[in-house]
């Protein structure tokens, strides 16, 4: 989040020659200054391929795709070696509406930064995570391996999330209870990614993943391209709210589906790396706790299913961290709008909280049998 905000804080600062040059009285020499529209522009598509396409982006893309595309004769001017005696009316225009859009995106990215959560990020009460991300080839129905070339196309990230006490060799991670974490459809990993660090922290390894392969794509379209997947799903969600309009029942079946095979593929993963006895808790964001529910009933699986939804003060279900991931949005569609550093800590005790209470009764059906099983030996 911190480098996505540099990096449309970089955008915008790069724009800022653009747009003051026709201010400058000095003219008759080649127009030098047009050239950092362009290399905005790089940085613009660089940032959203790393970071995805989302509402803060969009705010920076609009101002700079705007300077860009209306600069593209001055740039091919420049190109050219070509002087600029005069600068017209219609680029003084340009100009003015070059620097309202980057005074009103920058008023947006700035004004709604959430310094709250950063600040307790910084802190050096926040113990650091260790990520262990790797990249995998396939599909739902062939199954996932891992990618032995550079053409192989990325279908699946698998995520380990460990806290800080293992890899300090202060705790064992065998002896670390595992906790699976599902997003919803809305969001990947990264977007819950505060979340994840919060339950992580309490002493927990988490896994969970994101999957990209054809057989069970989100979206049927273009728009399922991991760049604009989440950023096209958050916006036809919130358009649905705001019109009061109800999702089709038929893609939420279809999502639940894919949201199930997603689960049984994270678990295959944990029992190959020794890791599912050790399962004691499945966090489920939104409508992927249906579908957590059904992978346990179907496999006969004893684990809970915390669900994260309205009952976490401030949270939009299936949104994952969206208080921080979209600060100025959020704060205009939450109907009760709270820090997401506080709900990311809530989410992590209430979950713990769960957590135990599976560890409890099954201690407690533990003792119980083998109380059972002794005393047949006592009798005797």
């Amino acid at each position: 989040m911190r480098v996505l905000f540099l990096g449309e804080l970089f955008v915008l600062f790069l724009l800022l020659p653009v747009v003051f040059r026709t201010f400058i009285k000095k003219r008759n020499k080649v127009d030098t200054s047009v050239i950092f529209s362009l290399f905005a522009f790089i940085v613009l598509v660089l940032l959203t391929l790393a970071k995805g396409l989302s509402f803060s982006v969009l705010a920076v893309a609009i101002p700079c795709l705007f300077i860009f595309i209306f600069n593209l004769r001055s740039l091919g001017r420049c190109f050219q070696q070509l002087k600029t005696d005069v600068y017209t009316a219609g680029a003084i225009i340009v100009s003015l509406l070059g620097i309202l859009l980057i005074a009103g995106a920058g008023y947006l990215i700035i004004r709604f930064y959430p310094v709250s959560s950063f600040k307790h990020l910084n802190s050096r009460e926040c113990e650091a995570v260790e990520i262990i991300k790797k990249n995998q080839t396939g599909s739902f129905a062939e199954g996932f391996t891992q990618i032995t070339s550079v053409k192989e196309p990325v279908t699946a990230v698998l995520y380990k999330f460990i806290p800080y006490s293992v890899y300090s060799n202060q705790q064992d991670e065998n002896e670390l209870p595992v906790v699976l974490f599902m997003p919803d459809v809305y969001t990947s990993v990264s977007e819950n990614r505060l979340t994840i660090e919060s339950i992580t922290r309490k002493g927990n390894i988490v896994l969970c993943a994101d999957f990209y392969a054809k057989d069970n794509a989100y979206l049927e379209s273009f728009w399922n391209f991991r760049v604009f997947r989440s950023f096209v799903l958050q916006a036809e969600k919130l358009k649905n709210e705001a019109e009061n309009i109800t999702q089709d029942q038929d893609q939420l079946d279809r999502w639940r589906q894919i949201k199930t095979a997603e689960l049984k593929v994270i678990a295959e993963r944990a029992k190959e790396a020794g890791l599912f006895e050790r399962i004691a808790l499945i966090v489920a964001d939104g409508n992927a706790s249906l579908a957590a529910k059904d992978f346990c009933g179907t496999e006969n699986l004893d684990i809970p299913v915390f669900e994260l939804n309205e009952n976490i003060p401030g949270y939009i279900s299936g949104m994952g961290n969206f208080a921080v991931n979209e600060p100025a949005v959020y704060t205009f569609v939450a109907k009760a709008p709270s820090d997401g550093w506080i709900q990311s800590q809530q989410i992590a005790l209430r979950a713990e909280k769960a957590k135990l209470v599976q560890i409890q009764n099954a201690d407690a059906e533990e003792s119980n049998s083998s109380v059972s099983s002794d005393s047949p030996e006592e009798e005797f």
